[in-house]
C-alpha cells in the first residue's frame, strides 16, 4: 500500500535542533525520526517504491534511495494539509497510508490500518494520560478533545477539553485514505471552514469531515507512540522511554 510520510516543516520548536535540517531529521537517542518512521514502515512490509516523502524545508538533505518525492515549496506559509495535496495523484488512484514524520509509532499501528475496510480511518492512542503528564505539569492545557460514538467512530476531534472526560484517547498522525474518502476530503474543502485550505491541519479537517456527515472509524492502540514537538519532549523521552527506543 502506499504510503505518503509528511515531512514538509522545520519545527521551530525545537530550537537549535532543526537550526540547520527539516524537522525530521532531529534525533532522537541517537537516530532520526525519519530513520525511525522508514524502519516501522519496513517491518511492517512496506517497500521503499510504494513510500513518498513529501518535502518543503531543506528539501536536499534528503537522499533516502528507492522513494518517491514530492515538494512543497509554499511549506513556510501553509500547514499539513497543504502539503498533503502534493500527493494528491496517489491519493486520487488508490488506498494511501498518510503518516507524520515527527512521530514514533509501532508497525502494528500501520498494520491495522492497512487492515482497515473503512473509506477513512485513523488510529489513536490510549496511554496518551501518561504521555502527556510526563511532557507537560497541566496536560489538560495541551490536549485536545476526542470523542467515539457508539459504533467506534469519531465523533469530535480537536477542540479544547473541559476535562479529561472528553478525551478518550489522541490521534496519531496516522490516517488511511482511500479515493472515495479522499473525493470526501475535496467536497468538504469546497465549503465553507473554520481555516483556509493554505492554513489546514489534520484535526481541524477530520472535523470538517465529521460535520459534513463523513464517517471517520477511530482503531485503539496503546503500543508506544511519541509526538516530537519541543526540545523538552526529546529530553523527556530518552530519559524515560530508552529501553523502548532502542
Amino acid at each position: 500500500m502506499k504510503t505518503i510520510i509528511l515531512a514538509a516543516g522545520r519545527g521551530s520548536r525545537l530550537g537549535e535542533r532543526t537550526k540547520d535540517r527539516p524537522k525530521c531529521m532531529c534525533t532522537l537517542q541517537g537516530r532520526t525520526l525519519l530513520d525511525r518512521c522508514l524502519e516501522s514502515l519496513a517491518k511492517a512490509g512496506v517497500a521503499l517504491a510504494d513510500i513518498g516523502i513529501v518535502t518543503g524545508y531543506r528539501s536536499e538533505m534528503f537522499t533516502v534511495p528507492g522513494v518517491i518525492y514530492f515538494h512543497s515549496p509554499d511549506w513556510e506559509k501553509t500547514n499539513m494539509f497543504w502539503s498533503l495535496t502534493m500527493a494528491q495523484e496517489w491519493l486520487e488512484k488508490e488506498p494511501c497510508i498518510v503518516c507524520y514524520s515527527d512521530v514514533v509509532f509501532s508497525p502494528d499501528a500501520f498494520r491495522m490500518l492497512v487492515e482497515s475496510s473503512a473509506p477513512l480511518a485513523i488510529t489513536y492512542y490510549t496511554g496518551y494520560w501518561d504521555l502527556w503528564s510526563r511532557r507537560m505539569e497541566y496536560p489538560l492545557e495541551d490536549l485536545e478533545t476526542f470523542r467515539l460514538n457508539a459504533e467506534g467512530c469519531l465523533r469530535e476531534i480537536g477542540k479544547k477539553p473541559r476535562s479529561r472526560e472528553e478525551i478518550q484517547g489522541q490521534f496519531m498522525g496516522l490516517l488511511r485514505f482511500t479515493p472515495e474518502s479522499w473525493g470526501w476530503v475535496k467536497e468538504t474543502i469546497r465549503r465553507p471552514m473554520a481555516k483556509t485550505v493554505e492554513k489546514l491541519d489534520m484535526t481541524t479537517l477530520l472535523q470538517e469531515l465529521l460535520q459534513g456527515g463523513y464517517p471517520v472509524q477511530a482503531i485503539a492502540t496503546g503500543n508506544l507512540w511519541l509526538e516530537c514537538d519541543s526540545e523538552q519532549d526529546i529530553l523527556v523521552y530518552e530519559r524515560d522511554f530508552s529501553k523502548e527506543l532502542g
